[in-house]
């Protein structure tokens, strides 16, 4: 029984997939038993079939579908002869149609309308859909032909269906609201009504003026209408953006004239003002709508006010001044916000920024010749000043950082020129005064610069770090000011280098004085650092320039040296002084047109002045007298250079020099070590100046330059060998003998001259020494002048070989040998006394 009744189901089936495929041809060809009103008949028939054989079967669910399925059949079959008899109609028709089968199903009991319900939205949703289409060509047509703006546009087009066009869409709308539960019904009818709004200029040819005008009525009619107290969230959500749909578009609409914008601007701050007014009080969802109405309606006023000029044909730079001074409005209103209305703070914010952030970087695409470094400031300023420290203005904060750094990198290039180079091109050193003349963009730069720096005290001000940060924050700019506002102003040189020079050596001073702090450190120090550079390189246009600089530099860093607060920034300062001091005093002789060796000498007073300096700074900071020490005998290294080419100015400077090193040796509280530093470097200066003043005149006796050498060697040994009692005479006296006694030796030995007096002297000089160390039981004067005496003995042997007769050289050796033998142990024992006695020697 149950394999009969699938059998007969399959058939079923099969049957009616065929009959549907048959009934499909005339539905197509538009016709059936050549009548068209009979085209849709077959397929009707089909359905009704089905319907007959799911009420046969019983299944709820079955009988469900196959009502659903039958009521777009029906559609198609009554829609079908009227596309073939009135194709001008079918879509009033088929919206006609829609809503019969809306209302029918809704009509059909309650317990059978589920399935008739869901064919009639079937139907519904595929006409609205056409509807919907239609519609967005409809206004995105408007939208094109106003495009590209203040051009006027043409009417729309007069097309033959236009008019069934708002007619279906708010039938197709009626008939979906029908269909759908009751409360979406108020979704419903808004979205109806703005869709019908945009198809109403389909009519006819509309002129832009008035479909502009249709925009602007229903779009405040649906905000007002979702303001009304208890409107529920959808209701509010789907109108409000119904509505701003509509007058967005009417905002693009009216890009055809500056007249349409200014009337669209006119209605949208009114109704903006209404509707903040009316839903501030109301769901969360109208509180966001009274938010965005209160913003639209900020926004419209520097936004009519620069189409308004833009309508009286006004310049452009008079259509951005007069913009951004209207941009106050919206300040205004926020503080009145805040006062009255706290609740929509965030939306005047975000409207107040959104202006003055439009307005602040409107000169950069308007061509309208305006300073773009002045407006971004003059916006950041007024964000600043807005500002409150809350989260509803932390957009504000973020774009006023965007337009500050767009301020300074417009206002960069001037300040850059202003600092280095604010007389037409880089200063040649000496070349003479410079030319002046007003520098191009010098206000504006400069008015931006001082702007930001009152913005960055603000910032400061509310970072709560300290009385001193305000105006940290604000130095870079307003350091950067001060060239760009002179040099705008044409002020002659050197006004503007010096004015560099005495802000950058300013801020170093404040770095060097003030309590450690990272964040002085981190502005002063690069600021002074830079326009200090700057004026120097300003100021070496002329001699007296120079030397003021220069002065000026060694001043600042003598005061940093002695009285910086750290022991770095101290030991820096006495450096930079150092160098500073040096350069000056090089400077000066030039400038006075003295010659460079000349100049040797006010180096060398430089290097005497540090040299005495050090031990006061070295009670203070042992550290920096250390480094004012050896930066004294690097000053004088310098002098000696500059003095290279005259041997008798070196000798002279070495001379001083030493004179002047000499007394340190004497000075109290110094440590030995120090003393025998300064004592070496003393008596080698005077040493080094000997022997220039030796070679300037000429002299070449070899004795002259080495005697001075080994005397200064053997005094100073000598006063070794009292001070400290490990020290061994071969330390302590050996360099000095070898350099008085070495030289000579080989000269005697090696010259071809035979140098009588050379050779006595030497010999004298060389036993004097073995009798003074014998003496005082020194080892290496006993050792160095026994050996330079043997060495004399066996040359004069050598050299009388040729002037004696053979027999006396055998005679004494024969002589020799006897005596030798006759003596041999006794002069062993002498031999191993004396071996004995000079190995105790120290």
């Amino acid at each position: 029984m149950r394999a009969g009744q699938v059998l007969a189901w399959l058939g079923f089936g099969a049957a009616t997939a065929l009959a549907a495929g048959c009934a499909l041809v005339p539905l197509a060809w538009g016709r059936a038993a050549g009548r068209p009103l009979l085209a849709g008949a077959p397929l009707l028939l089909v359905g009704l079939v089905l319907l007959g054989a799911a009420w046969a079967a019983g299944g709820r669910v079955f009988r469900q579908v196959a009502a659903a399925l039958l009521v777009p059949l029906l559609a198609a079959a009554l829609l079908r002869p009227v596309a073939e008899l009135r194709p001008g109609v079918l879509l009033v028709a088929a919206a006609l149609v829609t809503a019969a089968l809306a209302g029918a199903a809704r009509v059909v009991p309650a317990r059978l309308r589920s399935g008739p319900r869901v064919g009639a939205l079937l139907v519904a949703g595929a006409l609205a859909q056409v509807g919907v289409l239609a519609t967005l060509l409809v206004a995105g047509g408007a939208v094109a032909r106003s495009l590209p703006g203040w051009r006027g546009a043409a009417a729309g087009p007069a097309v033959g269906w236009g008019w069934q066009l708002p007619v279906a869409v708010a039938l197709t709308a009626a008939a979906i609201g029908l269909l759908l539960p009751r409360a979406v019904h108020p979704v419903t009818a808004l979205v109806g009504v703005a869709l019908t709004a945009s198809a109403l200029p389909a009519v006819a040819a509309t002129p832009w003026p008035a479909a502009l005008a249709v925009d602007l009525v229903v779009g405040v009619a649906l905000l007002g209408a979702v303001v009304r107290p208890a409107r529920r969230t959808p209701t509010v959500v789907v109108g409000s953006l119904a509505g701003a749909a509509l007058l967005g578009h009417g905002l693009l609409v009216a890009l055809a004239a500056p007249g349409g914008m200014l009337v669209t601007l006119g209605v949208l701050l009114p109704a903006g003002l209404a509707v903040a007014a009316l839903a501030r009080r109301g769901t969360p969802a109208q509180r966001a709508v009274a938010g965005g109405g209160l913003a639209v309606a900020l926004l419209a006023v520097p936004a009519g006010t620069v189409v308004a000029l833009l309508a009286v044909g006004s310049a452009p730079w008079w259509q951005l001044r007069a913009g951004f001074a209207a941009a106050v409005v919206p300040l205004v209103a926020l503080g009145a916000a805040r006062r009255h209305w706290p609740d929509l703070d965030g939306y005047a914010s975000a409207a107040s920024t959104v202006a003055l952030g439009v307005l602040g970087l409107a000169p950069v695409v308007v061509p309208a010749a305006e300073p773009v470094p002045l407006y971004a400031a003059l916006a950041a300023l007024l964000l600043v000043v807005v500002d409150r420290d809350t989260p509803a203005s932390a957009v504000g904060r973020v774009v006023a950082a965007a337009l500050a750094v767009v301020a300074a990198l417009a206002a960069a290039p001037v300040a850059v020129t202003a600092l280095l180079s604010p007389y037409d091109g880089p200063v040649e050193p000496w070349s003479g005064v410079p030319a002046t003349g007003p520098l191009p963009g010098g206000w504006a730069g400069g008015g931006a610069l001082l702007v930001l720096a009152v913005a960055a005290g603000l910032v400061g001000r509310r970072t709560r770090g300290g009385a001193a940060v305000p105006a940290l924050l604000a130095l870079p700019f307003a350091a950067a000011a001060l060239p760009v506002l002179l040099a705008a102003a044409g002020a002659p040189w050197p006004v503007v280098p010096a004015g560099a020079l005495l802000t950058g050596l300013a801020a170093l001073l404040v770095a060097a004085l003030r309590r450690p702090d990272p964040l002085l450190g981190a502005v002063t120090v690069p600021v002074g650092a830079l326009w200090t550079l700057a004026g120097l390189t300003g100021l070496l246009a002329t001699r007296a320039g120079t030397l003021a600089g220069l002065a000026l530099l060694v001043v600042a860093a003598a005061v940093a040296g002695v009285a910086g607060r750290r022991a770095e920034v101290r030991l820096l300062g006495c450096l930079v002084a150092v160098a500073a001091a040096t350069g000056l005093a090089v400077t000066a002789s030039l400038a006075a047109g003295l010659p460079l060796r000349t100049a040797g000498f006010a180096v060398l007073a430089v290097a005497v002045a540090v040299l005495y300096a050090a031990p006061p700074l070295a009670r203070r900071t042992p550290v920096t007298g250390r480094a004012a020490e050896g930066a004294a005998q690097a000053v004088a290294l310098v002098a000696l250079l500059l003095t290279a080419s005259a041997p008798r100015h070196a000798a002279a400077v070495c001379v001083l020099w030493g004179a002047a090193v000499a007394p340190r040796v004497l000075r109290r509280g110094e440590s030995a070590d120090r003393r025998w530093a300064f004592a070496g470097i003393a008596g080698g200066s005077e040493l080094l100046g000997a022997w220039l003043l030796l070679a300037a005149g000429g002299v070449v006796l070899l004795e002259a330059y080495t005697l001075p050498a080994a005397g200064l060697a053997l005094v100073a040994g000598v006063v070794a060998l009292r001070t400290r009692p490990g020290l061994t005479s071969w330390l302590a006296l050996g360099p000095g003998l070898a350099a008085g006694l070495l030289p000579g030796l080989v000269s005697v030995l090696v010259a071809p001259e035979p140098q009588p007096w050379r050779r006595l002297l030497l010999g004298v000089a060389a036993l004097a020494v073995v009798l003074a160390g014998a003496t005082r039981r020194w080892q290496a004067p006993v050792v160095l002048g026994g050996t330079t005496l043997t060495l004399l003995a066996l040359h004069e042997l050598v050299r009388g070989w040729d002037v004696l007769p053979r027999w006396i050289f055998l005679a004494v050796g024969g002589f020799a040998l006897i005596a030798l033998a006759a003596t041999y142990e006794r002069r062993r024992r002498d031999l191993t006394r004396l071996r004995a006695a000079v190995g105790r020697m120290g």
